[in-house]
C-alpha cells in the first residue's frame, strides 16, 4: 500500500506515520521542507520528497514526483499552520489559507486521478470549523475564497491580528471539510474512492501554535493539557492512530464526504457545521479556489 502524506514529521502526523510504517505492507511517501532532516523515528523508513506548502509551485512539483513513483493508494493531507500575524504565501495569498487549504486542494486535485481502485483521500479538518463547538477559537464567518486569500478585501476582517489569525485557521479547516464534501460529489465517476475529513480533537503540545512565541507555546504544551478536560481533548498518539486507521482499516472503506471526529479517545462519525453542509457554498469554494490558482473548475 503506497501512502502519500503531508504533515508527517510532528504531532498527530508523526504518530500516524509511525503507526503506518509499522505495518508490513505500507510504503510511506512524505512531503517535507528538508528531506535530509527527518525525525529519527522516520529516517530510513520513508520516502521523503521536498515540499513547501506555502508555494503552489512546490506543491505541483511534489505531486509530479509522488505520481511518478506509481499508483497511490491513499493521500493524507494533514499539515497545517496557525499564525499570530499576517503573512503571505509565495503566490501572495494569506498564508494560513494558502497552506492549509489551497495547497491541499491542489494536491487532492492533482492526485485524485492517480488514486488506485478503492483508494482513499483524507484531509485533516478541525472541530474549530463549527461555531457550535465553542472551542475558544474564533469561528468561521464565511468561506469566500477571494476574501480569505486577500483578507484586506474582507469588510468583516478582525482588527486584532491575533484574532484574525485564529479565525483564519478555523476557516481553513472549514475549507478542508468543504473540499472533501465537494470532492466526493464531483468524483461520482469513482464510487470506489473513500473520501473523508478528520478532526483530531484538541491536542495540546503538537506545535500548531509555534508562531505564537515562547510563552504561549510553553503554556500550550505544559498547562493546557492539565487544565483542559473534555470529550474532544485527545493526545497525539491517540489521534495519530485514529488517522492511520482511517487510512487503512477496512471498516472505514466506502465513506463519501464523511466527517470523523475524536470523541473520548476514538474517532466517531459526526455531522459537520451548517455551512460545511451547504452544497452551494461547497461548490462555490471549489470553483473560486480553482480560479485563484489557475485551474479549471
Amino acid at each position: 500500500m503506497r501512502i502519500v502524506m503531508t504533515g508527517a514529521t510532528s504531532g498527530i502526523g508523526l504518530a500516524a506515520a509511525k503507526t503506518l510504517i509499522a505495518m508490513p505492507d505500507v510504503s510511506l511517501i512524505i512531503g517535507v521542507r528538508q528531506p535530509s532532516a527527518l525525525p529519527v523515528a522516520l529516517a530510513g523508513r520513508v520516502k521523503a520528497l521536498p515540499l513547501d506548502l506555502a508555494d503552489l509551485a512546490s506543491v505541483d512539483h511534489f505531486a509530479d514526483e509522488a505520481i511518478a513513483l506509481g499508483p497511490i493508494d491513499v493521500l493524507i493531507g494533514n499539515a497545517g499552520i496557525q499564525l499570530n500575524a499576517p503573512q503571505r504565501s509565495a503566490q501572495g495569498f494569506e498564508l494560513t489559507f494558502a497552506t492549509n487549504h489551497l495547497a491541499h486542494y491542489l494536491l487532492a486535485r492533482r492526485v485524485a486521478d492517480h488514486i488506485s481502485p478503492s483508494g482513499r483521500i483524507i484531509l485533516t479538518s478541525s472541530g474549530t470549523h463549527d461555531p457550535a463547538e465553542e472551542t475558544g477559537i474564533p469561528a468561521p464567518r464565511h468561506a469566500n475564497a477571494e476574501r480569505l486569500a486577500y483578507p484586506e478585501r474582507d469588510p468583516e476582517l478582525d482588527k486584532a491580528a491575533g484574532v484574525a489569525g485564529r479565525r483564519a485557521y478555523s476557516t481553513s479547516k472549514l475549507c478542508n471539510l468543504m473540499t472533501i464534501r465537494e470532492l466526493a460529489h464531483r468524483r461520482s465517476d469513482r464510487p470506489d474512492l473513500t473520501i473523508l475529513a478528520f478532526d483530531p480533537g484538541f491536542v495540546p503540545g503538537t506545535g500548531l501554535a509555534r508562531s505564537y512565541g515562547p510563552l504561549i507555546n510553553w503554556l500550550f504544551r505544559n498547562v493546557l493539557p492539565v487544565v483542559i478536560r473534555g470529550s474532544h481533548v485527545s493526545t497525539a498518539p491517540l489521534s495519530g492512530r485514529a488517522l492511520a486507521a482511517l487510512a487503512t482499516d477496512p471498516v472505514y472503506a466506502g465513506g463519501r464526504g464523511l466527517y470523523w471526529s475524536m470523541e473520548k479517545g476514538r474517532a466517531i462519525e459526526r455531522t459537520p457545521s451548517t455551512l460545511a453542509r451547504d452544497d452551494a457554498a461547497c461548490a462555490a469554494l471549489w470553483n473560486d479556489s480553482a480560479a485563484l490558482i489557475g485551474l479549471a473548475a
